[in-house]
């Protein structure tokens, strides 16, 4: 577990030190995004078995709350995760470019007739993009991990990914 832990770690340190932020420190701040909520999901990977979706609401230039959830279908096993979120932008442009947060949220197995339940909080990292001449085509990347809490899923990992393929959305 410490192991998961230390490659989430490194993983997002290297994408930090990757990420755009020297270049907008040169540029200033970005432009305001003129809309206030988005909405996205990963359809792509529906034909796998999988699916997720979100709401992302801005509450202020550089910080977003939201609910995100979703369901994989692993033969005899599903599961099921319904989380809250906050997104910090540090270049000061919701929805647009790099972003740092946390999660908190409710994740189910079932197996059978036995159903596992346990509340878990995380971190995520991503960059997200509002393209379009009116910025409203959403296009979002992210990575994370949650550390189930409490409860019990039957046996199964107490550290669960949290992967944003590619999220696809509209901004209004």
């Amino acid at each position: 577990m410490k192991t998961t832990w230390r490659v989430l770690v490194s993983l997002a340190l290297f994408l930090l030190a990757l990420s755009p932020l020297h270049a907008q420190a040169q540029e200033g701040v970005r432009e305001p995004v003129p809309h206030d909520h988005v909405i996205s999901g990963a359809s792509l990977i529906l034909l796998a078995g999988w699916f997720n979706a979100e709401y992302e609401r801005k509450v202020a230039e550089n910080l977003t709350v939201g609910i995100s959830g979703g369901w994989l279908d692993l033969d005899d096993d599903d599961y099921t995760n319904v989380s809250g979120f906050l997104r910090f932008y540090p270049q000061e442009a919701a929805f647009t470019g790099f972003y740092l947060g946390g999660r908190a949220g409710v994740h189910n197995v079932k197996n059978g007739d036995e159903s596992h339940t346990s509340l878990g909080v995380g971190v995520d990292i991503g960059y997200s993009w509002l393209l379009g001449p009116g910025r409203s085509f959403y296009v979002g990347l992210g990575i994370g991990a949650t550390r189930l809490v409490s409860g019990d899923l039957g046996g199964a990992s107490a550290t669960v990914p949290s992967i944003r393929l590619i999220n696809v959305g509209i901004a209004f």
